[in-house]
């Protein structure tokens, strides 16, 4: 259940900066007493007021003074979610998106404004007060966060207090791992937690008995020895860095031949490279320039299904809900370029209803089968991956489907894109993607 009663918030002048003005209505919902001192709290801001009362004034109103208003980021007219728990009473909650912010009034966080301002547009029919902001935007001193919101397709600046949650979508890892526990100990929750890497994730999932069958033999590269090993063992293996998103510096290796010789494929942008190595040695020499200081892993090659040619896996999206559960929001199988080694959208790639393609290559009852498997991996892997991040919103689970039916989890990812949904056609799931998060703030806030 959302919260059910909403308040309108109004500037007054005549009233001192520690002064409630509320309806009689209001008070009697929200069980004050007329001059009891109460704490109002906007996010991680609170101040003390005495409760006053106004029988002319409209029941869903609620009026303090505009020097506390202009420290609230709270727009006239607006509806805003109102709780009590003992003498706190509560405006919001206060959800805060941490973004990178471009120099574009129409388009202040790049290609992720539209999603941030169907973010902000959700969380306010809710009644929440959400914005976005670049990290430097906050001064924890002080305990503000300079943002931007959206009213009627405008962007406006406003100050707001720390808020109740912070829903990451920025790249920069080290800022927002900087102030992460400052603004933890001043109350903040947030809604997803900092990775732990391809590495982490299989050291992690790999404890539990449940997800073993699902799991590519993976192993760290320490050296080329290590990844001579795998080759040795499965002919065709997958190197990735083990941080890194979007199929991004991704190498798939072949070996073959007595004596052997080594085949090696990548992509830079949407160009796809191709080359030969006549031994181990040469091979780390050419592709220790592409590697650079990253750190890589090597997994199996899982023999995919593909369509026309061309790999394809399932993007799944896992989601918190408005309870704190994990569910499934949607699916879709993506499918890479001709000659792409990855499945990926950020590389060209294109989307697949997964019940339709599935039939294409399975009965009835293996399609049923697999459909199931695939929830209960993707939810499982939520859930396991969770006791080791702690609270976690979201996650994009990568699971494929080889020749024979049998599944087999690839990744997993905190920042997941609704691309798949937009390419799909469709709306409704993609707009559920998108208030999932807000829901579950809201949980998290405590409303």
């Amino acid at each position: 259940m959302l919260p059910d009663l909403h308040v309108k918030i109004n500037s007054d002048a005549k009233l001192d900066v520690h002064s409630l003005l509320v309806s009689q209505d209001l008070m009697n919902k929200l069980d004050l007493t007329e001059k009891q001192a109460i704490t109002l709290q906007f996010g991680q801001s609170r101040f003390v007021m005495n409760v006053a009362v106004d029988s002319l004034l409209p029941s869903d109103n609620l009026n303090i003074n505009p020097a506390i208003i202009a420290k609230t980021g709270t727009q006239r007219n607006m509806p805003y979610a109102i709780i009590k728990n003992k003498q706190i009473v509560r405006i919001g909650p206060y959800i805060g998106i941490a973004a990178n912010l471009k120099p574009d009034r129409l388009k202040p966080f790049g290609m992720q404004t539209y999603f941030i301002r169907q973010l902000i547009e959700q969380a306010q029919a809710m009644g929440a007060v959400c914005f976005a902001f670049s990290m430097k935007d906050i001064d924890i001193i002080k305990a503000q966060v300079r943002g931007l919101t959206c009213h009627n397709n405008v962007w406006v600046k406003a100050l707001y207090p720390l808020p109740d949650v912070i829903y990451p979508r920025c790249n920069s890892e080290f800022n927002r791992y900087s102030v992460r526990q400052s603004l933890q100990k001043l109350g903040v929750r947030y809604f997803n937690p900092p990775g732990i890497g391809k590495w982490g994730t299989y050291k992690t999932l790999v404890q539990n008995p449940r997800l073993v069958q699902y799991l590519p033999d993976t192993r760290l590269i320490n050296s080329f020895s290590d990844l001579n090993e795998m080759l040795n063992k499965y002919h065709h293996v997958y190197m990735k860095p083990i941080t890194g998103s979007q199929g991004k510096n991704i190498i798939k290796v072949s070996q073959s031949g007595r004596p052997k010789s080594y085949e090696y494929h990548y992509q830079i942008k949407q160009r796809q490279i191709s080359e030969k190595a006549g031994s181990l040695q040469e091979l780390e020499r050419k592709l220790r320039s592409f590697m650079g200081q990253k750190r890589y892993l090597a997994q199996q090659q899982i023999d995919l299904l593909r369509k026309d040619g061309c790999i394809m896996d399932l993007r799944v999206m896992t989601q918190k809900n408005r309870n704190g559960k994990w569910v499934v929001t949607g699916n879709a199988f993506r499918i890479g370029n001709v000659g792409s080694i990855t499945s990926n959208i950020s590389g060209g790639g294109n989307v697949g209803n997964m019940q339709e393609l599935l039939n294409l290559y399975f009965d009835k009852t293996q399609v049923r089968e697999i459909m199931n498997d695939v929830e209960f991996l993707a939810l499982e892997t939520a859930r396991t991956l969770e006791t080791r991040l702690g609270p976690t919103g979201e996650l994009g689970i990568d699971i494929g489907v080889d020749r024979n039916g049998k599944i087999w989890l690839i990744e997993a990812n905190l920042k997941p894109a609704r691309k798949i949904f937009s390419l799909m056609k469709d709306n409704e799931t993609r707009l559920l993607s998108v208030r999932r998060p807000i829901e579950y703030s809201i949980y998290l806030a405590g409303f």
